[in-house]
């Protein structure tokens, strides 16, 4: 736990640091197809931590009791001050120095996770309630304990039901539940994941037991378009809700279920509304911490499905359309070069694509994605898995996509399945005969076939497409050896070299062509 513990307080000091500089919109023109290039929230990463310097827990523990009383009390002051503060920037910092005097706080643990839960990574809202749990583990006071792991579970429920993780959230929800039912926290959780999981009478009867206590709540009827969605009849979902105005503890989670079954169906307007709603009614007091931008969803669509987006901590998803996070997440990934940033807006990608998947929110595009993040940091077999599905998707909606193709070819070709490329590179360079990688890698693949004509013609279309195609020339080059014509592989293998001078492989079996064209070396005379 050690190992969780301290990379969790150096990134909340990262955090707060990087929030400080968030304090401007980042706007684009309704329909325009790209992030602001100012001002974003991104250009806040690799910021140094601050604040003081934490200990483990178990150190903490191995102090004297009066350095323990001393950090106790120091963590209690941070930890009060932080909760009358209505900054998110100064709540983090004050929340940070709270754990970093007492790592045992379980309450400082828990108020940083519900604050990361809206303005930072996931793995840093896991990361702050897996050090609230051990915090609890170590107390000694039994009822203290047993509220606290209420909270925690509660903090729990809803942070799997952020990402679309039903059961795991069932799972906390149901311990809460269970002890007790009459709990209101714990029965809109369980009724909104009772509903997620198509358990109708389940949900139906949660519902009910709410508007016996208050008959002006509006959480039964989010159950109940929960419940629609789960059958997958989101127009009648959508009725439930088109007139609805949340309230209650949740309605920032309620603001953008309705927006996601408006952005379903295509009511671009209500779902840009919902969205601006759900922005409003954050728990965080202040929002013009947040980074803004406009973006074209995951799917093509008109210039209208371009939706809003809010971003938190290191370009975190706050609210706003997820899919438009994760084409935006996407579009950043490929802009960046190799380092932090390409590493951070791979892992947002994933992350937004895989609960965009689990929410059906553009599934096959939000597949695409991911696929294509995994092959473009050599993760193949996560690649094959996921462009394959959404290969076999974008065709069954017809919307087959050249890219995913191609990609997928070139993927299956490190795998050495050449039978399964082939199809996928023939629809590639038919729905895109401008892409001269998969015309190159077609040319292999029908080298592999015994096609020698389909191969010379589709590699030398890829060398006209893009002549700094290395790869290219090269296996032209080493085609044209096996076919008997040394003056033209010794041409193409010379480019090849040139475009590619690390490589020593090219390099040798230059040379053997060079060798063989000058023929045996004329016999030594004696004298």
């Amino acid at each position: 736990m050690q190992a969780r513990l301290e990379p969790v307080k150096s990134r909340v000091r990262q955090l707060a640091a990087a929030l400080l500089l968030l304090a401007w919109p980042c706007l684009l023109a309704p329909g325009c197809g790209g992030p602001a290039t100012t001002g974003c929230p991104e250009s806040s990463l690799g910021l140094a931590g601050f604040g003081t310097s934490g200990i483990s827990l178990e150190l903490f523990q191995a102090l004297p009791a009066d350095q323990q009383a001393m950090r106790r009390e120091r963590a209690q002051g941070f930890l009060e001050q932080a909760r009358r503060s209505s900054s998110p920037t100064t709540r983090l910092t004050l929340l940070d120095r709270a754990v970093a005097q007492d790592p045992g706080l379980a309450e400082g643990w828990l108020d940083l996770a519900d604050l990361l839960r809206w303005v930072a990574e996931d793995a840093q809202t896991e990361s702050a309630l897996d050090s609230a749990a051990k915090a609890i583990a170590a107390g000694d006071d039994a009822s203290v304990a047993e509220i606290l792991t209420w909270r925690l579970s509660l903090l729990r429920a809803w942070y799997h039901y952020d990402r679309g993780e039903w059961r795991k959230s069932l799972r906390w929800a149901r311990t809460i539940y269970d002890s007790a039912p009459g709990n209101a926290e714990a029965r809109v959780i369980m009724g909104l994941l009772e509903a997620r999981l198509g358990n109708a009478g389940r949900a139906r009867g949660i519902a009910g037991d709410i508007l016996r206590a208050d008959e002006f709540a509006t959480e039964p009827t989010w159950i109940k378009a929960c419940l629609e969605i789960s059958r997958g009849l989101d127009r009648e979902a959508f009725s439930f809700v088109s007139g609805l105005l949340p309230r209650g503890n949740h309605v920032a989670e309620c603001w953008r279920d309705m927006a996601r079954i408006a952005e379903r169906l295509g009511e671009w307007s209500y779902a840009g509304k919902w969205y601006r709603e759900s922005l409003a009614s954050l728990p965080l007091a202040e929002t013009g911490c947040l980074g803004q931008a406009i973006h074209a969803p995951l799917a093509p669509g008109p210039r209208a499905a371009a939706m809003p987006v809010w971003l938190g901590l290191h370009s975190a998803y706050v609210t706003g359309s997820l899919s438009s996070y994760t084409a935006l997440a996407l579009e950043k990934f490929e802009a960046s070069a190799p380092g932090p940033d390409r590493d951070l807006w791979a892992g947002a990608v994933v992350n937004s694509a895989g609960i965009c998947v689990r929410l059906d929110l553009d599934a096959a595009w939000a597949r695409r994605a991911k696929g294509l993040v995994f092959a473009a940091t050599g993760n193949n077999r996560l690649a094959l898995q996921d462009l394959r599905r959404a290969s076999a998707d974008l065709i069954a909606l017809g919307s087959p996509d050249a890219r995913v193709e191609a990609e997928l070819g070139h993927q299956l070709i490190l795998e050495e399945g050449y039978d399964e490329a082939l199809r996928h590179l023939r629809r590639a360079v038919n729905m895109d005969p401008a892409r001269a990688q998969a015309w190159s890698d077609l040319g292999l693949v029908l080298v592999r076939s015994g096609d020698n004509a389909g191969a010379l013609q589709a590699l030398s279309r890829a060398i006209d497409l893009d002549p700094d195609l290395a790869a290219a020339w090269y296996n032209r080059g080493l085609l044209s050896m096996h076919l008997g014509d040394l003056n033209a592989a010794s041409v193409d293998l010379a480019e090849a070299a040139r475009l590619a001078p690390d490589n020593q492989d090219i390099a040798r079996l230059l040379q053997r062509i060079e060798e063989k064209l000058q023929g045996p070396a004329p016999p030594v005379l004696f004298k």
